[in-house]
């Protein structure tokens, strides 16, 4: 229909009419207040603003890391280990070695980021090593597990079972086949007592691991548990290296980024000899046996230098079986051995040390001008003090004994009276008794270079007051001086001040790696006193208690010990001895708990000790 101009201009009047306003414009939907608006805006700006930062800050100060990150989503890094160090005996015997096992290992870090495909290939290994699935989810799914390091899932893994893992790897991220080492002993198993002086190692604990991560150990390490394992642990074990791969999205390896190759553990040498540790522990044990024992030691060191040539504790194990774990049942059958085969009592085992310890006494009187070599103090059964006696060994009494004589002998009235005297005889007194006892290296370690040696006890005024609320009486300066009552030795300790009598009063330091070997011309006691003390001990063999070692073919001297320990259980029976006299280069202390009289059954094994080292001198310095 054609509209006309008055149409028109109704039309314009009424939009006009319905929606102007008076100051405002043209406006359809709701009202937004400008305050609203401002409000909003701001808001806007600011959520802008901090976006930008964040990302700027991600980029910027985080960039580092997260490129890092991403890296590590490329990168696998797999460690290469290091070969422990080798031990070998002093003729360059291997005593300690490593041979190849396989482990199969994971990192959870590296599994595929999909919870369903990480169970499926922990799933096909189990199936593979023949384990449970539940063996190794916890390691996959469990958030409490460090995801970046690497657990060992199954140790001595088969040949056979470790191809297929190999054919199998390229599917199985965040699994790896790794030729690792275990440590052998070779001739641990003829000679077990060799086990306490190398020791073994095992998987690092939570709390050895804890004190460890500085140094660079890891949850998948073996470290040094006993023995010079354990002491030379920082020089055997090495550094371990890196080989880094590309890996696809799946895990996958694509290519070699990069190897740092490790750097493999230090070998050592000690100054122990293999073929005398094994005469010493074989003459201890058919001792043993014998006279029906179960448990003693044997130590024997060059007195020159404190090199230990044989240090054997009994009873003994096989510490191959701690190589690569050990099962529980084998563990508990030694830990609850009554005879404690782990216990290394040469040098952790300690014991009163009956009459050796008076040659320390000896050298202590002459030093401290208490007697001269011609004093002679007579010996008639014992010595009275009130209502207490203090009896010799031999019924009757030695007579007249000097301090050879008291030596060779071992006449206790000599010592009890110039230790701590006897009527107008005035003695050492227990003060100066603890002084050359502590000079001797009694009540303090003696610095062998094994973990848990003891300190013995030198018993003092101060001791017992503390121990059992009783002042000292002269009784118990006469027990010291005999080497009796609260006075504890360990066999290294009795080694060990013989030795620096041995060798004319010079401290040495016992050591068994050869790098430790010191050399000290410190003397720690007057010369013609230990000239007195060394006649006193040969003495003791040519016609004293010693006397069975007198028809060797080169010269011994000696001192025997029985050592009273319990009022209802047999003595405690030592010999300690060097050789050869006039230029010593062998110390051997024999100990046989429970074993009776020293020159009954400790001087036998000594005597066996000294031909077994006797012959191999004279074999070696007749091979050149």
């Amino acid at each position: 229909m054609k509209k006309n101009a008055s149409d028109f201009q109704h039309e314009v009047l009424f939009e006009a009419a319905a929606t102007t306003l008076p100051g405002s414009g043209l406006f359809i939907g709701r009202v937004f207040l400008r305050k609203r608006f401002i409000a909003a805006a701001i808001v806007i700006t600011c959520v802008g603003l901090g976006l930008g930062a964040r990302a700027a800050w991600m980029q910027i100060q985080e960039g580092a890391a997260y490129q890092q990150k991403a890296e590590a989503n490329r990168l696998r890094k797999l460690a290469i280990l290091p070969k422990r160090g080798i031990i070998r005996d002093r003729q360059n015997r291997v005593l300690a070695d490593n041979i190849p096992r396989f482990q199969v290992t994971m990192t959870p870090l590296e599994l595929p980021p999909d919870a369903g495909e990480a169970e499926q290939a922990a799933s096909r290994v189990a199936r593979i090593l023949g384990l449970s699935i539940n063996d190794l989810l916890p390691y996959v799914s469990s958030t409490s597990t460090a995801r970046d390091e690497t657990y060992v899932l199954a140790e001595n893994v088969p040949y056979e079972q470790a191809m297929s893992v190999a054919i199998a790897l390229p599917d199985l991220p965040g699994f790896n086949l790794v030729v690792a080492a275990r440590r052998r002993y070779p001739f641990s198993p003829e000679t077990p007592s060799l086990s306490h002086v190398l020791g073994y190692v095992g998987k690092i604990s939570p709390d050895e691991l804890e004190n460890g991560r500085a140094d660079g150990y890891v949850r998948s390490d073996e470290i040094g548990k006993a023995g010079l394992e354990k002491s030379l642990e920082s020089l055997l074990r090495g550094v371990r290296g890196q080989k880094v791969s590309e890996v696809d999205a799946r895990g996958r390896i694509k290519a070699s980024v990069g190897e740092t190759p490790a750097i493999d553990g230090s070998d050592i040498r000690l100054t122990l000899d293999i073929e005398l540790q094994k005469a010493a522990e074989t003459a201890l044990r058919e001792q043993l046996d014998k006279d029906k024992l179960g448990r003693g030691s044997v130590v024997a060191m060059d007195p020159r230098d404190g090199s230990i040539l044989a240090l054997v504790s009994w009873p003994a194990y096989d510490n191959n079986i701690f190589s690569g774990g050990v099962s529980s049942t084998a563990y508990q059958a030694l830990a609850q051995n009554p005879d404690q085969p782990l216990f290394p009592r040469a040098w952790a085992g300690t014991y009163p040390s009956g009459s050796t310890v008076k040659i320390v006494i000896a050298v202590a009187a002459l030093a401290e001008k208490i007697v001269t070599p011609r004093t002679s103090i007579l010996s008639v059964g014992g010595i009275s003090v009130g209502p207490w006696f203090f009896p010799d060994w031999k019924a009757g009494g030695h007579g007249p004994s000097n301090v050879r004589y008291a030596i060779a002998w071992s006449v206790n009235t000599f010592f009890y009276t110039v230790g701590g005297g006897y009527e107008s005889f005035v003695g050492l007194g227990v003060d100066k008794i603890n002084d050359w006892m502590r000079a001797f290296g009694l009540g303090t370690k003696t610095g062998i270079d094994l973990p848990g040696e003891v300190s013995g006890q030198v018993p003092t005024r101060e001791l017992k007051e503390k121990q059992k609320g009783e002042r000292w009486y002269v009784g118990d300066t006469y027990n010291l001086s005999i080497g009796q009552g609260d006075l504890l030795v360990t066999p290294i300790q009795v080694a060990h001040y013989t030795a620096e009598i041995a060798n004319g009063g010079y401290k040495v330091i016992p050591h068994l790696a050869s790098e430790a070997a010191t050399t000290t011309m410190e003397r720690i006691a007057p010369e013609d006193a230990v000239k007195e003390v060394r006649l006193g001990m040969r003495d003791n063999v040519t016609y004293g208690s010693g006397r069975a070692l007198s028809n060797m073919a080169f010269p011994v001297a000696g001192k025997t010990g029985t050592a009273q320990w319990h009022s209802e259980k047999n003595t405690h029976a030592w010999f300690t001895s060097f050789a050869p006299f006039e230029n010593p280069e062998v110390v051997v202390t024999v100990l046989l708990e429970e074993g009776g009289e020293g020159s009954a059954v400790a001087v036998p094994v000594a005597r066996r000790v000294l031909e077994a080292w006797w012959n191999l001198r004279q074999a070696r310095e007749g091979a050149f």
